[in-house]
């Protein structure tokens, strides 16, 4: 569900979530005509600093430089269209669309890119291992950007962000999670600079209930200064702001009562799963989450269906597409028992139909039923029914205005099926799926 394109804007959009000084410069775009050299001067003054706070030496200088707005806007959209081709896009819309998490018929490149455009600024870029200044920004509104986006420089440095550019298609909840790592980080330092510099010190165990507090307010973003932001689809600022909060909250979790050197090995090691930064016991024991082989689907659908899209989910995954039709506490809930999951989308290129396919498999029995219960209720809102068609302990199918829907139990597994067109489609494909295989990841390099 998150895809490449949440990961690349992880590590190109300002922090709005902390960087709020900067709006109202951000505004007033056309109030520095010429850039002051000396704010290049400031950036290694920051770098400095940074690098204590972060205990990572510098091993080169970070080449600064200025650009316009314009210029950011076009660097960092050709990242993206390099990153995730126009048909990625396209699968990923129609997956969301059939979770019902977008509206059918919403261009999600064009929201991703329009949500550059709004909150773009300075950035660190890994391949020219220079740091990008806005223009456009007086220095002292983007000195927190600027640390946060420094620590990107000296991660580079010393860990190699352009490994994560190259990120294996087909597991973007791993994908996300390294992300959540980087960015975590980087908010961390940013905030003990910060506070450094009112005079005050960092209290690595408070972070987690400050986090913890703004993630469970789930409040939008103010719609005057970020408008873009204020009204996308809640899974992209989900998505967005995964990195940033979690992130932070898992970063100072590993910290807590222990050094950065811990932290270091993460990048030796890094996060498999939006679980285990959701739950960093659960990284520091490498509790690593099971992986689903699915079989191939063609036999069972006919040719007149192409597989569109397959991914992981994961639990930040679930946690969302359940939250959008049922309250977040039942939706956290239920997913804090994922144990693996991997989904398929098949479209038939006559019709235009789509039929998605979930395996999931959870930590416990118990876990299995929890969510079978939630993913139910969800069901019954997202098609906007008041019964399913059939019911019993283990399965429910349901008669939708999309096609047929299905949720079978069998022990710790969960198979979702949505979109087939007759019980007979729906009765072979369920037969295929649950002929999955399932093994134990190995961790992330």
């Amino acid at each position: 569900m998150h895809k490449r394109f949440t990961a690349c804007l992880a590590l190109l959009l300002a922090l709005t979530l902390f960087a709020a000084s900067v709006s109202g410069a951000r505004q007033r775009a056309a109030s520095i005509v010429k850039p002051d050299a000396a704010a290049l001067d400031s950036t290694e003054e920051i770098l400095k600093v940074v690098s204590r706070l972060r205990e990572l030496d510098i091993i080169q200088s970070v080449k600064s430089s200025f650009k316009s707005k314009d210029e950011i806007e076009q660097s960092v959209i050709r990242d993206l269209d390099e990153n995730t081709p126009a048909e990625e896009f396209e699968a990923t819309q129609k997956t969301l669309a059939k979770l019902g998490l977008v509206r059918k018929g919403f261009n999600l490149r064009d929201c991703v890119v329009q949500l550059l455009r709004e909150q773009v600024a300075g950035f660190y870029e890994p391949k020219t291992k220079e740091f990008y200044l806005a223009a456009w920004l007086p220095i002292s509104e983007q000195k927190r950007v600027i640390a946060h986006e420094l620590v990107h420089a000296l991660q580079d440095q010393h860990f190699n962000l352009r490994r994560f550019e190259g990120w294996p298609k087909g597991d973007s909840d791993a994908e996300l999670a390294a992300h959540a790592l980087v960015e975590g980080e980087a908010t961390l330092v940013m905030i003990e600079y910060d506070l450094e510099q009112q005079g005050m010190k960092l209290d690595i165990t408070k972070i987690g209930a400050l986090t913890g507090n703004m993630i469970e307010q789930d409040s939008d973003n103010d719609p005057k200064s970020y408008p873009v932001l204020a009204n996308a689809p809640k899974v992209l600022k989900e998505n967005l702001q995964f990195p940033y909060l979690y992130g932070a909250g898992f970063v100072a979790a590993v910290l807590k009562g222990r050094s950065w050197k811990t932290l270091d090995t993460g990048y030796q090691t890094l996060p498999a799963s939006t679980e285990q930064i959701m739950h960093p016991e659960k990284f520091l024991v490498r509790d690593n989450p099971v992986k689903i082989e699915m079989p191939d689907l063609a036999g069972s659908l006919g040719p007149d269906w192409k597989r569109a899209d397959a991914d992981v989910n994961g639990e930040f995954g679930y946690l969302v597409a359940l939250a959008e039709f049922i309250p977040k506490r039942v939706a956290r809930t239920a997913a804090a028992g994922w144990g693996g999951d991997r989904y398929v989308l098949y479209e038939n290129k006559v019709t235009g139909a789509v039929l998605l396919i979930q395996y999931t498999t959870w930590d416990t029995e118990n876990d299995a039923k929890e969510f079978l219960a939630a993913y139910s209720e969800r069901t019954l809102k997202r098609y906007k029914l008041e019964k399913p068609l059939t019911v019993d302990a283990q399965s429910r199918v349901y008669d939708t205005n999309e096609g047929l829907a299905s949720i079978e139990l069998r022990g710790k597994d969960v198979v979702m099926i949505e979109g087939a067109q007759n019980r007979e489609q729906l009765s072979r494909v369920s037969e295929t799926i649950w002929k999955s295989k399932k093994r134990v990841a190995s961790s992330s390099k």
